[in-house]
């Protein structure tokens, strides 16, 4: 049987040619074994109704989405500014905060307050990639890893909380990831493991993913929140499904088309993609 890829978008390619001439020892990789899942307490006052499982991701040239759970319906409002305790601004419901300056401090609704840096204007830019995050030993030293890094934005393609049905996995990721995800945007795709699909009791896919992680696919022309681009300092970055349809025929694939068609080569020389496995079908 032939194998058709979707070989649209190259994301990267290492040519041996190009690489320096090695002579040693090779060894085999051993992979290490897996770790204990970490136990994620939920807020300390099981009476609160303070906002968590922060996030913050990029929509458009000049916007952010704040993203946030509460335990009960609350007055969803974010007051902002650029210094601590000085919230001179607020936006409520949908509303996506404009980026008018560098650094942001906010805070939801007279909650704890968060700060994040903006992503710069131009090069130099700096990418933080991390993928099966899950819920283990592996995953805090994973973010450790990360918070050490001076990194402007995050690109998460697929296999987030690994919760696989169990909402409150779901939560227990949000809240692990808050420090970080509060910080610098957040840019993910889904895998295998957001799928949670049960035919005929729940045959709708991705629905926690979806309802928890929004990203900004209607404004790259997406009709799905499973495949979307943006750019970002002069890069178009394109995140793809691996995991919804993927054919000639299917929506991802001519909106794949009609993104590559458009993007202004001007403003951005360079492109790249991200997305959880390869796509092929035989």
């Amino acid at each position: 049987m032939a194998a058709k890829s979707l070989g649209l978008f190259l994301v990267l390619t290492l040519l041996a040619s190009a690489l320096p001439e090695f002579s040693g020892v090779v060894q085999g990789y051993n992979r290490p074994p897996a770790r204990k899942n970490l136990d994620v307490p939920s807020d300390d006052d099981p009476e609160s109704n303070s906002p968590e499982q922060v996030h913050i991701s990029l929509v458009g040239a000049d916007k952010m989405r704040v993203a946030w759970m509460t335990k009960n319906p609350s007055p969803a409002t974010v007051e902002y500014g650029t210094s601590p305790g000085a919230y001179s601004n607020s936006a409520t419901g949908t509303t996506n905060i404009i980026l008018l300056f560098i650094v942001q401090h906010w805070r939801i609704h007279a909650r704890p307050s968060f700060s994040f840096k903006t992503p710069p204007a131009a090069f130099p830019l700096t990418f933080a990639v991390a993928g099966d995050l899950g819920q283990t030993e592996w995953t805090n030293e994973t973010l450790q890893h990360i918070s050490r890094s001076p990194y402007d934005l995050l690109l998460l393609p697929g296999d987030l909380s690994y919760a696989d049905f169990n909402q409150h996995l779901w939560d227990s990721f949000g809240r692990l990831v808050q420090p970080l995800a509060s910080q610098r945007p957040w840019m993910v795709t889904e895998g295998n493991h957001e799928i949670e699909k049960i035919p005929v009791m729940h045959p709708e896919p991705f629905t926690a993913y979806n309802a928890r992680w929004r990203m900004p696919y209607e404004e790259s022309g997406s009709d799905s929140n499973l495949y979307y681009s943006f750019n970002v300092a002069g890069v178009h970055v394109i995140m793809l499904g691996s995991y919804t349809d993927f054919d000639p025929n299917s929506p991802q694939y001519k909106w794949l088309q009609a993104d590559l068609a458009k993007v202004d080569r001007g403003e951005n020389s360079l492109g790249c993609g991200a997305y959880p496995c390869p796509m092929v079908q035989f």
